[in-house]
């Protein structure tokens, strides 16, 4: 199965409880599914939660997820990408891995070749 990517509008669902998010999360404690979450994805979400450690320490804990860190490499080669940081990002982990965006904001995917579950 392919890993699903979180975007930011996905993050804040699932700390929103929103149940299709929320279910992908429960997935992935049982091994059924791998979720990434991008660091700039979390970074943008967190600055709309704001959000403690200990707030996302049960999250980052989760057993079938992976954050992935925006690294110098990363930000070189998302530079001409369409859209913001963390969605550039996104972008770009998951044509890495072959992955599906996860996303509450299609729009925001406008021009780029990934696939999406609209959630």
């Amino acid at each position: 199965m392919r890993p699903r990517i979180l975007d930011t509008s996905a993050i804040i669902a699932l700390f929103d409880a929103y149940p299709p998010v929320f279910d992908l999360m429960t997935r992935a404690e049982a091994n059924e599914v791998a979720i990434v979450l991008p660091a700039a994805a979390v970074a943008d979400a967190n600055r709309k939660i704001r959000g403690s450690f200990g707030m996302w320490e049960p999250i980052l804990l989760t057993a079938g997820l992976t954050a992935t860190p925006l690294d110098p490499h990363v930000a070189i080669e998302i530079h001409d990408l369409v859209g913001d940081v963390a969605t550039r990002h996104t972008v770009y982990e998951a044509r890495l891995m072959r992955g599906v965006v996860v996303t509450c904001n299609p729009g925001a995917y406008r021009g780029h070749a990934v696939p999406l579950l609209v959630v």
